[in-house]
């Protein structure tokens, strides 16, 4: 009977055990659903009104409503929203401005197209090419000297006013002496994607002593994909308390867009300065963010950019004056691009 009852009460601790853990667990929350519809016709009439590369990049944008919008005809997650819909119909856009940025602040990928890098910075490139640190500045800016009395500037990115490029321009500004005894420079700008086109304006004007056309640009502005304000032009000009009007090799690649393109045109319309690589990845559209009231951010094209000539540059890039394809560019750690440079001033 003791032994009896030592089992009964076992039982019943263990039925209260399974009790207790079964009352402790819950039911993960399913993600909630909710209407859509409105935010993606909100996104998708902000991009009909306004959005400037349809016509070129021959997009049928209300093809892209039938085929996305049902999509949000029920009741979705906003996560599916997000991406499952919008995602992919802006990254059939094909434009690298375009961005999403959800309402906990992530960046959704889109349209990253692959362009060949024409460059290796690494402890052999800086041995075998730079002979004297002169300025290693905060950020994106360095300032070497390579064989033959040649001055190497490198320009990563035009995003920092008030750290390296601030740094950059004083140096430049406040050292005429050291800079005009170099027989001419090389400004690598192969790895920079863009920034602040006001910066690249402000160094590009130490190397001219007119002003000059640089692009033209048109800016969306009505209904229809085609409606556009007229072709402005785009000038810059001197700059700075001294202008280096010597021999220049800008180094271009794939990787150089939107502002730092811009830069790269200022500096091919002047007659000292020669650009060496390969051609740049076309893009420009100086964007506008919009949002929804839930906190997520789209980004919008809003210019059309033309070079000098008129021929447009997005999709079709900048054409060096000497051009060294990306697969040629790296060869046994030599920096063919770098070295085609270095002959040119010599001469």
């Amino acid at each position: 009977m003791e032994l009896r009852n030592k089992i009964m009460k076992r039982d019943v601790i263990i039925l209260v055990l399974i009790l207790l853990l079964a009352g402790c667990q819950k039911d993960s929350p399913s993600p909630q659903k909710a209407d859509y519809s409105y935010s993606f016709s909100k996104v998708w009439n902000d991009y009909d009104r306004n959005y400037s590369y349809f016509v070129h990049k021959n997009i049928n944008w209300l093809d892209m409503k039938n085929t996305y919008q049902p999509m949000v005809a029920e009741e979705i997650t906003y996560d599916f929203f997000i991406d499952e819909v919008l995602a992919p119909m802006l990254t059939d856009l094909r434009d690298i401005h375009v961005r999403l940025t959800n309402k906990y602040g992530n960046t959704i990928t889109l349209y990253k197209p692959e362009k060949d890098v024409n460059y290796k910075y690494d402890d052999d490139f800086y041995t075998n090419y730079i002979t004297n640190n002169i300025s290693t500045l905060s950020g994106s800016t360095f300032i070497g000297k390579v064989i033959n009395n040649l001055c190497y500037i490198i320009i990563s990115s035009w995003g920092n006013m008030d750290v390296s490029m601030s740094e950059f321009l004083h140096y430049f500004d406040t050292n005429q002496e050291i800079f005009n005894a170099f027989k001419g420079l090389i400004i690598d700008v192969r790895p920079n994607g863009g920034g602040q086109e006001s910066l690249a304006r402000n160094v590009a004007g130490r190397f001219t002593l007119t002003e000059n056309l640089y692009e033209f640009r048109k800016n969306r502005n009505g209904t229809d994909h085609n409606d556009f304000t007229p072709l402005q032009p785009v000038y810059f000009s001197s700059s700075g308390n001294w202008q280096y009007t010597k021999p220049i090799a800008v180094l271009t690649g794939g990787q150089c867009a939107s502002s730092n393109e811009s830069f790269i045109l200022m500096m091919s319309t002047l007659s000292h300065v020669i650009i060496i690589g390969d051609t740049t990845r076309g893009s420009s559209a100086n964007p506008k963010d919009y949002n929804l009231e839930d906190g997520t951010t789209y980004s919008i094209s809003s210019w059309v950019a033309y070079k000098p000539d008129t021929t447009i540059l997005e999709d079709i890039g900048i054409f060096p004056d000497i051009a060294i394809d990306a697969s040629e560019s790296i060869i046994d750690g030599r920096d063919m691009v770098l070295e085609k440079a270095i002959e040119i001033l010599q001469q």
